[in-house]
């Protein structure tokens, strides 16, 4: 009985309601979706396949799952989830003879791995069209270590069914759940990844260790809440081509890699590939990890924050210890928690151009820093500013919440106080790095304590004009440890001092 007879015989005996025509008719039908390249055998065969009959005339049912894969196993059966169907590719063997190999990458709940077919079974493969989400049955492979983990191979003895009915979605999870986020990310190892490009970079180059140039383009990718770099190297910057903003991607087999703040970023390899689902579209959970102000802590990098210009510094100017000049400046930002200054350096110093108090701006990929007047968030090579609203506040961002004296704690930032000067101000220079510039100290009082402040550089210029009995309003000032059992107070880039003419 030739093979063509056999598989009619098997899929009888599995499928009495169908009679030999009908058998017959699909095998018809399995040849036409192969445009004709499958013979009378082959395409039998490729339709017992698809009704999960082996050639053994009985049905295997794999009890391995992929997480029970280790190199070195044989004859390993077992079931699984299309995850992606890579492109085949054709070699030449040493004989000269050309090979083919056809990979996979499948998963159950326990995994996923790279299943790998040879020659035969890769053209067998290829005439089922078997897609991505399909249900498949793999006999007789064999494991071996890979890149990216454990591969299941295929050669000649190996077999490979489309199962007719989906499995058990808790032991086959459906393909979306193969791939994750980038809210999700947070180790280093392989990944599949999905998301949509919200920034496209353009593409640098570098000299490699060896002379040769290497080139560089990144992505960012925004989906469950997060955020992350995909990083394109060499042949793979070609793909920045056809990527645009908007589109949602599948990444297959992209490594994570933790850069120095341990933060991780995706890296496309040669065996990485890039899948475009969708265009114009936009994240289902859009990136959330904006912080407030309050819980902004020293060393914290790639910060999210937003909020409204309260304060514009001056731009100060000074030289470095090297002879180079340099400029400073800082925004005093507020939100619904508290504020922080901003500080640009150089360049970044052109922005203020841009901006007027009460504009909403949003600060991303910011570092926190701490020092002797406490907080302050920085840009750095990586982080920007981005104007979100230039529409005014709806009240005075500095109508700000006045503190009681006895209410003041160390490492308040930016409070504002009012109280009557107690004492004549006293005034004496200072030798700093950038120069002599004028302290004034003065003690004030409210109805719950007493506090002393020092002002540095033009409020101090304004403080020496107080005398006692004034009643003053002390803007953006910062606590420090208490002196000699007092409240102490410091001035800030903001700080301002405003007299209360005959009032209370």
């Amino acid at each position: 009985m030739s093979d063509y007879e056999k598989a009619i015989m098997r899929i009888m005996e599995r499928n009495p309601h169908l009679t030999r025509e009908e058998i017959i008719r699909l095998i018809e039908e399995e040849k036409a979706r192969a445009s004709g390249l499958l013979t009378d055998d082959a395409a039998a065969q490729i339709l017992a396949a698809r009704m999960g009959i082996s050639r053994a005339e009985k049905r295997i049912e794999p009890r391995l799952r992929i997480g029970d894969l280790t190199p070195g196993l044989g004859d390993v059966s077992i079931s699984a989830r299309i995850i992606y169907v890579f492109p085949q590719r054709r070699f030449k063997r040493r004989d000269g003879r050309e090979g083919k190999v056809l990979r996979l990458l499948i998963g159950d709940r326990t995994g996923t791995a790279n299943l790998v077919l040879w020659d035969e079974v890769a053209d067998k493969a290829l005439a089922m069209r078997l897609n991505p989400g399909k249900m498949i049955k793999v006999l007789h492979g064999y494991i071996r270590e890979g890149r990216g983990g454990v591969e299941i191979h295929l050669g000649r003895r190996g077999e490979v069914y489309q199962e007719p009915m989906d499995k058990s979605s808790e032991e086959f999870p459906p393909l979306e759940s193969f791939f994750c986020t980038p809210g999700d990310v947070k180790g280093a190892g392989a990944v599949n990844l999905e998301g949509v490009v919200v920034e496209k970079h353009q593409a640098s180059s570098f000299t490699k260790g060896d002379g040769s140039v290497g080139k560089v383009a990144r992505l960012t990718l925004e989906e469950g809440g997060g955020r992350i770099n995909l990083v394109l190297w060499d042949d793979k910057v070609e793909e920045l081509e056809r990527l645009e903003v908007g589109m949602r991607l599948r990444i297959i087999n992209g490594v994570v890699r933790l850069r120095e703040d341990e933060r991780p970023e995706v890296h496309l390899t040669r065996s990485t590939f890039l899948e475009v689902l969708e265009t114009q579209t936009e994240p289902r959970e859009p990136f959330s990890s904006r912080t407030s102000i309050v819980d902004l802590k020293a060393g914290m990098q790639g910060v999210y924050v937003s909020g409204r210009i309260a304060q514009i510094g001056d731009v100060i100017e000074f030289f470095r210890d090297d002879g180079s000049p340099g400029k400073v400046a800082s925004i005093l930002l507020r939100d619904e928690t508290g504020s922080i200054c901003i500080d640009l350096w150089d360049d970044e110093v052109e922005i203020l151009k841009k901006l007027k108090l009460g504009y909403e701006v949003y600060v991303e990929e910011g570092r926190v820093t701490g020092g002797k007047r406490g907080l302050s968030l920085r840009l750095g090579r990586k982080g920007r500013l981005k104007i979100l609203s230039e529409d005014a506040a709806e009240e005075p961002l500095d109508a700000q919440r006045i503190i009681r004296i006895r209410d003041l704690r160390e490492g308040q930032m930016n409070v504002t106080i009012r109280g009557r000067i107690i004492e004549a101000p006293q005034v004496r220079d200072v030798e700093t790095s950038r120069g002599t510039v004028k302290l004034t100290s003065f003690r004030l009082e409210d109805e719950t304590g007493v506090a002393r402040v020092s002002v540095w550089r033009r409020p101090a210029e304004e403080a020496m004009k107080l005398i006692p009995g004034d009643m003053v309003r002390i803007e953006n000032c910062h606590v420090r440890a208490s002196y000699q059992g007092l409240v102490d107070l410091t001035s800030g880039p903001f700080t301002k001092i405003r007299v209360e003419k005959g009032g209370e």
